[in-house]
């Protein structure tokens, strides 16, 4: 047997470090959600040019981004 079947024969689909950088990512878009309606409700106030991604994708990026770092170990 190699050691690379050895070392992925029981690999669990659905491992720990999944579930813990979603819970991570979600709770980094619950913080991040309000921020980024803020500041895209005072764009509109002062009726600058819009901008070309939804709210959604961007909280979506910025939580990826912190979720990633976070495990990182920066």
């Amino acid at each position: 047997m190699s050691l690379y079947e050895s070392i992925h024969r029981n690999a669990a689909p659905g491992t720990k470090a999944s579930f813990e950088y979603l819970l991570v990512y979600l709770a980094c878009f619950a913080l991040y959600f309000l921020p980024v309606v803020t500041r895209r409700l005072n764009r509109r106030a002062r009726k600058s040019a819009g901008c070309s991604t939804s709210i959604m994708s961007e909280t979506g990026a910025l939580a990826a981004n912190c979720a990633a770092s976070s495990f990182s170990g920066l």
